[in-house]
């Protein structure tokens, strides 16, 4: 594999930037999504960083 490629830890595929590995990523390996934007994620951890960042009023609990 040549220094500047990336590769895909799910299906082996190949790319030449991280933001193409990344985009890759979100657009075929996804299994989580946002309820309040429909942003998804391939982990319920990046899920639940993404509510706390972007989402915060979703975290609290009603009194």
């Amino acid at each position: 594999m040549a220094q500047d490629q990336y590769r895909c830890e799910e299906c082996g595929a190949t790319f030449n930037s991280q933001a193409a590995l990344e985009q890759h990523n979100r657009t075929t390996h996804s299994r989580f999504t946002c309820e309040a934007c429909g942003q998804t994620f391939s982990s319920e951890r990046e899920l639940e960083e993404h509510n706390t960042q972007m989402h915060p009023e979703m975290n609290k609990t009603p009194r």
